[in-house]
């Protein structure tokens, strides 16, 4: 279901997983292949519905993007030639541009600060995945229902022990009785506590990857399941007309 999650991350090779802001959430593939891109829109998507303003950032290079095409409308990019921006409604989302070297997370103006980010770390190196243990976040493992993906996950969770953590299953609600043998401690203790959701695989993004369009209605349900387990619920804000401003150059469900 996404591109985005075939290689390790190479944002997590800079140093900015020492600034990683509490309260942000990360987004990782236990393994590659397993759809940490599609999540993450999902959540971001769930999240612009309530009124919130949401910043979701990609780390992908560009040839392993799962959000290449997800914007609605494109921005630019920044002044060092680091980041592009997209818009899709509420949701701004950044990517790496090419080689460019960042020199840190893209940043909105001030008044269109985000009341919620999604980084969307892709398949993180082992060394990262330990760093990351070590930030303020709160954390989705994204995975598929195999024995390989039960094993991997296992590797992410023991890692991220101290973390709040909730997993993304992408795939069947019933999971082949050898997933089932596989299942880790941890997992099942998150799976009694509700905080593995499942995601569904739909044809159409499998064949045309994400776009601007809205999100299959099974995915943007697993969207909101993630967002009520992963954002303190807040009263409803006040809507307010405004004009977004252009990003030019020199801008700153259960598992049965």
């Amino acid at each position: 279901m996404s591109r985005g999650d075939s290689a390790p991350a190479a944002g997590l090779r800079r140093g900015d997983i020492d600034v990683l802001a509490a309260g942000w959430i990360t987004v990782i593939a236990a393994h590659a292949g397993a759809g940490a891109s599609t999540v993450a829109l999902a959540i971001s998507d769930a999240a612009a519905t309530t009124d919130r303003r949401v910043h979701l950032v990609e780390t992908a290079h560009p040839r392993r993007s799962g959000l290449i095409a997800a914007a609605s409308a494109e921005l630019g990019t920044d002044a060092a030639g680091a980041w592009r921006r997209g818009s899709r409604g509420r949701v701004t989302i950044d990517r790496c541009v090419a080689d460019v070297e960042p020199g840190g997370w893209p940043a909105l103006p001030i008044s269109e600060e985000p009341t919620v980010t999604v980084l969307d770390l892709g398949l993180p190196a082992p060394e990262n995945l330990a760093q990351l243990a070590a930030a303020r976040t709160r954390t989705v493992v994204v995975c598929r229902p195999t024995v390989p993906g039960m094993r991997l996950t296992e590797h992410a969770l023991s890692q991220l022990a101290e973390q709040p953590v909730v997993v993304a299953v992408v795939g069947p609600a019933r999971w082949p009785p050898a997933v089932h043998a596989n299942c880790v401690p941890r997992l099942r203790e998150l799976r009694s506590q509700g905080r593995v959701i499942r995601v569904p695989v739909d044809r159409r993004l499998q064949t045309a990857g994400l776009t601007g369009d809205r999100l299959p209605r099974g995915v943007e349900a697993a969207g909101r399941s993630l967002a009520t387990l992963l954002i303190p619920a807040v009263p409803p804000q006040p809507r307010h007309r405004h004009r977004a401003a252009a990003f030019q150059p020199g801008a700153a469900g259960e598992i049965q």
